[in-house]
């Protein structure tokens, strides 16, 4: 009876249905939704548990339909059944297919959680721990590892069959670029360099390997890796990851949603520029403390909320008198200067490239009302947003 409960505490935790039939045939379901189960309704099912286990004389594991895998393990006098598990994402379709794969009902399918091929592997083994089996012998346990192995083995005979073809189709591989290339891109970011950074992904282009078999697609990867790596060379030179991710996460949006390779390349040099470029500015303020930084980071991480010096300096572990006159002294300006300025940037953006409301955009970057919003944006852009907007909205659209 307590391993019965143990058993019933199993299914209900790792989400798959287990099921115990005795000699004699009679089923007794350890979960909730035992009429749904295709473990239940599928005697076609089980036969082929059973028949799979005496021929390996070991448990059995087969493999089903769109990912999905069943378990079937020995256990006094009858057999336990675990599944399905999936290792595959199944659609409401897929479901369906699945279970009338096995004369299963298919109304009313229910969502099936999704499991990586070493966590169906540990889950059998439990289970079977749980039931006082001795330890699975190692013919068991490789069995077990087949199905795991299986897919890295698939990788490893299509990378080499990938490779064997690269080199076949193209005769100038050994021409594409090197890594200490890629170094010098990489370096051209941590020192600040945006024209030498462009001109080193600029200079790679011609000679990198095909990374599809679509050139669309291809160019497509292309700068968004290169876009990715930058962002990581960035924060190596200085950049705050909320910063660079910011800016990656941006520029890789628009290389995905772009179908021309020209606008790709743009986006991708746009990304290296304004990454190398921050980093500059993190070397030209060189003279500014690390709380100062570390106190703007935190502004532009919650410039949509109230922001108090007390909680920004308690945050750094310094006094709020401290930090003030840390701001007054490498600044020029105090600390709530710098919220203002950090919001009305933000605005900026907004007023160029959404349609927002200045309503909208006074609320969304946190100024106190409109009157206030257009006050800071005067003060720090020389004009009222409405102008701003109507003078350079649209005017950088590539």
């Amino acid at each position: 009876m307590e391993r019965a409960n143990n058993i019933r505490i199993l299914a209900s935790v790792i989400k798959v249905d287990i099921v115990y039939e005795s000699g004699d045939g009679t089923l007794t379901a350890f979960f909730d939704s035992a009429p749904d189960s295709p473990l239940m309704q599928s005697e076609r099912l089980r036969n082929d548990l059973k028949k799979g286990m005496e021929e390996k004389k070991a448990t059995y594991l087969l493999s089903g339909e769109s990912g999905t895998y069943f378990a079937a393990l020995r256990s006094e006098g009858g057999y336990v059944y675990m599944g399905p598990m999936c290792h595959e994402k199944l659609t409401r379709t897929g479901l369906r297919q699945m279970l009338r794969s096995y004369g299963a009902k298919t109304e009313d399918v229910r969502t099936l959680p999704l499991f990586t091929l070493p966590e169906i592997r540990n889950m059998i083994l439990l289970t079977n721990s749980m039931l006082d089996n001795s330890p699975l012998e190692n013919e068991e346990l490789l069995q077990l590892n087949r199905i795991v192995n299986a897919s890295d083995h698939h990788l490893k005979r299509d990378q080499e069959k990938f490779l064997l073809h690269e080199e076949e189709e193209n005769e100038d591989a050994a021409y594409r670029h090197s890594y200490h290339e890629e170094q010098l891109l990489m370096q051209a970011i941590r020192d600040g360099l945006p024209a030498d950074a462009v001109r080193y992904a600029e200079n790679m282009d011609k000679d990198s390997g095909r990374l599809s078999g679509n050139y669309t697609r291809h160019r497509r990867n292309l700068a968004m890796i290169g876009i990715a790596l930058c962002a990581r060379a960035a924060i190596d030179g200085g950049v705050s990851p909320e910063s660079a991710y910011r800016i990656s996460g941006y520029y890789i949006h628009k290389c995905d949603a772009s179908q021309d390779p020209a606008y790709m390349l743009h986006y991708r040099n746009r990304a290296i520029e304004e990454l190398a470029g921050r980093v500059a500015e993190k070397l030209n303020r060189s003279g500014s403390s690390s709380y100062i930084e570390r106190a703007k980071d935190y502004i532009r991480k919650h410039y949509r909320e109230k922001i108090y010096l007390d909680e920004v300096a308690e945050s750094l572990g310094i006094s709020e008198g401290y930090l003030s006159r840390l701001f007054r002294k490498e600044t020029g300006e105090c600390f709530q200067d710098q919220v203002n300025k950090e919001r009305v940037e933000r605005a900026a953006n907004m007023l160029l490239y959404s349609d927002y409301s200045l309503t909208q955009i006074a609320e969304y970057v946190n100024f106190p009302n409109q009157s206030y919003f257009g006050k800071m944006f005067k003060k720090y852009k020389n004009m009222t947003p409405k102008a701003f907007r109507d003078r350079y909205k649209n005017r950088e659209a590539f």
